[in-house]
């Protein structure tokens, strides 16, 4: 008798070989969403370099994957755009979030977060795209040509304390449809995926305090928080060739949060 079925089975399962031949780039590749894709990449068949600043953090992830490299770089970085030219599949997964009121809201604070949540995709996508339409890559499914942002439920509704991330998250959107229409004669495929609360580095805090994890769960229509293999299950998904019809959407990974 099979063994009973899971959440972790939904969110971890990989599909050996649909990656195979591919090389990918992953961004925030050292922890949360970003260590989860670029594993599962990895155990799909993909060659997969990490890019993050924690050198650490990317060691951790790559420990046990033959093949992979990693990055030690900043994402807004001339590096990061070459490697994101030698890619067949870019995922843009890193991403900050510093809370301040909003009339407190530092400009510098301000200005990273842009830098990295939003301009920061746009420059890698923009080097991953040029390359393959300059090498000539055919338009077949056998060279999907494919990207996927981390966007955000906040992409589509605002949370106190955190205007610059729902401003960046929200713009992260809209640059992913207009990447979607003019790449798409291409043969670039651009996607997003809108995470809810997802048990990640980011909002750590928040989750080990009884108080305020009981309220978020209360608003999460599935009773419970993400992690960060469900999140990866949905990028993969459209990432690959099973998405071959699919681009300019954004697929909410939320336990139900947008219906409310």
């Amino acid at each position: 008798m099979s063994p009973p079925f899971s959440r972790r089975d939904a969110g971890e399962q990989s599909l050996p070989g649909r990656f195979a031949g591919q090389r990918a780039l992953v961004t925030g590749a050292a922890s949360g969403i970003g260590r989860a894709v670029a594993r599962r990449l990895a155990a799909e068949g993909a060659t997969v370099t990490g890019l993050d600043l924690d050198a650490a953090g990317l060691e951790e992830t790559f420990a046990a994957i033959p093949g992979a490299r990693h990055i030690v770089a900043d994402v807004t970085g001339v590096q990061a755009a070459g490697a994101a030219a030698e890619a067949d599949v870019l995922v843009n997964a890193a991403g900050v979030l510093e809370r301040h009121d909003f009339l407190e809201h530092p400009l510098e604070a301000w200005q990273r977060t842009l830098a990295v949540n939003l301009v920061a995709p746009q420059r890698l996508s923009r080097a991953f795209a040029r390359a393959r339409i300059d090498a000539g890559h055919p338009t077949e499914r056998s060279h999907p040509g494919a990207i996927v942002n981390v966007c955000s439920i906040e992409s589509f509704v605002a949370i106190p304390g955190h205007a610059a991330y729902t401003a960046s998250k929200s713009a992260l959107l809209l640059l992913t449809r207009a990447f979607a229409l003019e790449l798409a004669p291409h043969g670039v495929r651009v996607n997003a995926v809108a995470p809810g609360v997802t048990q990640t580095g980011m909002n750590a805090a928040l989750r080990a305090d009884p108080a305020q994890a009981g309220a978020l769960r209360e608003r999460v229509p599935m009773g419970r928080f993400g992690t960060p293999g469900e999140q990866a299950a949905g990028i993969c998904f459209l990432a690959s060739p099973e998405a071959s019809y699919i681009t300019g959407a954004t697929l909410p990974i939320d336990g139900g949060w947008l219906t409310q």
